[in-house]
């Protein structure tokens, strides 16, 4: 398999935990391509799209350790070519605006979340998943900071963008 086809993955951050797309992977993909196809729908308007599919996203701080970590948002874990790209775009362009598209399939909630570069013309769209019981902690916190961040990272390697959400709000049910 390669990195383009990394798959989530199928247990939860605790052994034995479900994972949050247990029984609504179908919906999952549905939500992926609703992200190509809002993607397409911003370049039929004139914008340059990247279109993020995650093989893993994962809660900061997660809830049964909420002080493990300072980061509050999402671990999106990518494909390297798609962080090589993410990487390219974030050195020289200002991320300023975003909209997010949620839906509520059971326990998941799924978002798209577009982050803009107005100036630049450019959009990253970024599909994300959750289990509803796992943000108690993380939302607590980004409301708190007035912020939350996608954490993007490849498969491959310990390096990462942040992109930044200056109302967290949108993206909890």
């Amino acid at each position: 398999m390669t990195d383009e086809q990394t798959p989530p993955r199928t247990r939860g951050p605790n052994a034995g935990d479900p994972h949050a797309l247990e029984g609504v992977l179908s919906f999952w993909e549905t939500v992926v391509e609703d992200a190509e196809a809002t993607a397409e729908e911003y370049e039929s308007e004139g914008w340059e799209t990247l279109v993020l599919h995650p093989g893993d996203v994962t809660v900061l701080p997660p809830a049964n350790l909420p002080d493990a970590t300072d980061r509050v948002g999402f671990d999106v874990l990518v494909p390297g070519s798609e962080f090589e790209t993410l990487s390219e775009w974030v050195e020289d362009t200002a991320f300023d605006r975003y909209d997010v598209y949620r839906a509520r399939e059971n326990g998941t909630v799924f978002a798209v979340s577009v982050i803009q570069a107005a100036e630049a013309g450019k959009a990253v769209v970024v599909p994300l998943y959750y289990a509803v019981d796992a943000v108690d902690v993380m939302a607590k916190k980004a409301r708190e900071q007035g912020e939350l961040r996608l954490y993007v990272r490849p498969v491959e390697a310990d390096r990462r963008v942040e992109l930044v959400q200056s109302d967290p709000d949108p993206l909890f049910p």
